[in-house]
């Protein structure tokens, strides 16, 4: 672990000081967002799988701003406290998924009044009468009725995140020193450091324009009728900015050909992963086209030539992502994700060995600190789960689960920026272990085990639990960076993950009864964000527990192909330096996300731009000219999406 730059009380402080505003200010700001606009112009993450945080480039260039303006030397201990609370808070409080647990599950007390609500103990949401107060707002707040609700999240989210820290400590000095991970959403946002120690260069000034260009012109597109439509934006888009093909359109006949990413920020955050993958998901996407072409005429996805873009990649039993012969989404998400995680396993098999033998060590104090958090905070959640109703073995099985599922994640993620397999309703096919004939109807156990695992344990970073995982890789590699002393950091963001709930659930208190959430714009929107209550039901194709419904017949024999799939590309690809495909471009090519989002076109475009930039001008201009263009854009990108929000939130008050 690096000690060149031990963190002190003082960046202690700053953070804590910090951490409470980003989170008060975030959930502020959300709650004067429409659901129209605000899954993009969140200060937290935004645009579904890219997963993309504006907030950490913010805070970073406030952080700099008066060591400039003092002309003094950048304090990067600071600075990497200040990233590390802006990432966390960022998936933890102020992204897209915020609001969808616990305040989903509370709303059941009017959504569902006779079927869910009563399943619902109010440990963890007070009776109607209570609930529906945030909404209205009242006279003074029952700190009888909450208390203990807000006790009972805050300690559940809090050693959720204890534990997922606890893990990603563990993994840290073979990911983030050995391996060398890139994290290019953590690289986009330690090149405003770099900039601000020397003359900016051309190209990242380049880059800035670009990005705030783009993306701004986007917003007027959405936000003002009279704006010309520049990037065909209102016409066959999806929200986050893949195009579908018409089916009046002559490339319709292309059976693989759903949607296409219009989106530039993914190939700005493609470019600095590796060649190999962005090679890999390149031939991959070639397969998925030939092959997806010779089932059609071959008599399978007939059902796709009625259907628009979105529906052609993820509705139904006829869809690509579903659809027979293939099921892309059993073979990678479910699968290739476990197959990864396994394999990836044996492989280190004695890193882990090593690293719990000096866990018992009694001198390494640091590494027993970090085992004991992970023993302690996954006994709690087993505790906190099976108190509400779920039975002691779902409540044994979640938290193992739920790594699991984000740890394969993690892969894809630290490697492109891209939360390709770890978003959806695909982390909870180990329930049908539990329950090989689904229930006619749900009872407490299984509502609210399927409810908590399709919301927080597999649907996002945003939604807490995986983002803990993410935001704590991200810091450490922030922390590679900047030499700054990783064991110092550990407890910071211990500390910070224990803050962040607790001043997220005070804030959205004192905002509901002060002023009701009835009142303000993401309310009107969305109640929260709408009915989560299908996870809890067996018949809803979409509660992620029934891949057969979905996938219209059998599942498991692509749950195996994908598992073996996976292991296959991980040997060969560690057995022989010159195989030149990896697991991670397989799954960045067929996970569920990325068809629907149709990402290979930023995938192509970034592996070309990449091998041009290399093969033309070598590693020095990659260096020096494609990576402050690319980290310029997302910079650019990331100011525009803040002033995009801002601008919206003043028109709430002053419309125009």
């Amino acid at each position: 672990m690096g000690e060149e730059y031990r963190i002190g009380g003082r960046s202690v402080l700053i953070v804590v000081i910090a951490t409470i505003l980003m989170v008060f200010l975030g959930v502020l700001w959300n709650t004067l967002l429409s659901s129209r606009i605000w899954i993009f112009y969140n200060p937290g993450s935004v645009n579904c799988s890219e997963e993309f945080t504006a907030l950490p480039y913010l805070v970073i260039l406030l952080g700099i701003l008066p060591f400039k303006l003092l002309r003094g030397k950048v304090d990067v201990r600071t600075l990497t406290g200040l990233y590390v609370a802006s990432i966390f808070c960022s998936y933890m409080a102020v992204g897209y998924g915020a609001f969808r647990v616990p305040p989903g599950i509370i709303a059941q007390r009017w959504l569902n009044p006779n079927t869910i609500s009563p399943l619902i103990p109010e440990l963890i949401a007070p009776p109607r009468e209570i609930a529906e107060q945030l909404i209205y707002g009242g006279p003074s707040i029952p700190w009888s009725y909450w208390t203990p609700v807000i006790l009972y999240w805050w300690l559940l989210y809090s050693f959720f995140g204890a534990y997922m820290l606890s893990i990603s400590t563990i993994w840290q000095k073979e990911w983030i020193e050995v391996e060398q991970v890139p994290f290019p959403q953590t690289l986009a946002v330690y090149e405003i450091v770099k900039q601000s120690e020397k003359k900016t260069a051309k190209p990242y000034v380049i880059g800035v324009l670009l990005g705030f260009a783009f993306q701004f012109i986007v917003f007027l597109t959405i936000t003002f009728p009279w704006f010309p439509d520049v990037f065909g934006w209102r016409c066959a888009t999806e929200c986050y900015g893949a195009g579908c093909i018409p089916t009046n359109h002559p490339l319709y006949s292309i059976v693989a050909l759903a949607l296409y990413s219009k989106n530039p920020s993914l190939a700005a955050l493609f470019y600095m992963a590796p060649l190999t993958t962005l090679f890999t998901s390149t031939i991959f996407n070639l397969f998925l086209f030939i092959v997806t072409q010779v089932a059609y005429y071959a008599g399978y996805y007939t059902g796709l030539m009625t259907m628009p873009g979105c529906g052609r990649a993820e509705c139904g039993p006829s869809s690509l992502e579903w659809g027979a012969p293939f099921k892309w989404t059993v073979v990678s998400n479910m699968g290739g994700g476990l197959g990864l995680v396994l394999m990836y396993i044996f492989m280190r098999r004695k890193y882990l060995a090593e690293t719990f033998k000096a866990i018992l060590k009694p001198e390494q104090k640091e590494q027993k600190a970090v085992g004991a958090t992970l023993i302690i905070s996954y006994l709690v959640l087993v505790g906190l789960l099976s108190s509400i109703g779920i039975s002691i073995l779902n409540a044994i099985l979640m938290p193992i689960m739920v790594w699991l599922f984000f740890f394969a994640a993690m892969f894809v993620y630290g490697r492109t920026g891209y939360n390709a397999i770890g978003l959806g309703a695909y982390g909870l096919y180990w329930l049908r272990a539990i329950w090989p004939e689904l229930p006619e109807s749900a009872d407490a156990n299984y509502a609210l085990t399927c409810i908590l695992m399709r919301q927080s344990g597999s649907d996002g970073l945003s939604l807490g639990w995986g983002g803990v995982l993410a935001a704590s890789f991200a810091g450490y590699k922030f922390a590679n960076l900047t030499k700054t002393d990783t064991r110092s950091l550990y407890y910071i963001m211990l500390i910070v993950v224990f803050l962040i709930p607790l001043v997220w659930w005070l804030t959205l208190i004192s905002v509901g009864y002060s002023i009701g959430l009835a009142y303000l714009p993401f309310y009107q929107s969305t109640t929260f964000v709408g009915d989560i209550s299908y996870a809890a039901n067996p018949e809803n194709p979409w509660s992620g527990i029934a891949p057969e419904v979905m996938s219209g017949g059998p599942w498991i024999p692509n749950f195996i192909a994908g598992i073996f799939i996976v292991w296959v590309l991980s040997w060969l690809h560690a057995r022989f330096v010159a195989f030149p495909l990896d697991p991670y471009g397989f799954l960045l090519t067929f996970g569920s996300r990325c068809i629907s989002e149709g990402i290979w076109t930023m995938v192509v475009a970034a592996w070309v731009l990449k091998l041009l930039t290399l093969k033309i001008g070598g590693s020095k201009a990659y260096e020096e000219h494609g990576v402050p263009v690319a980290t310029g854009f997302l910079l650019g990108y990331a100011l525009a999406i803040l002033a995009g929000g801002i601008i919206s939130a003043i028109r709430f008050f002053i419309p125009f």
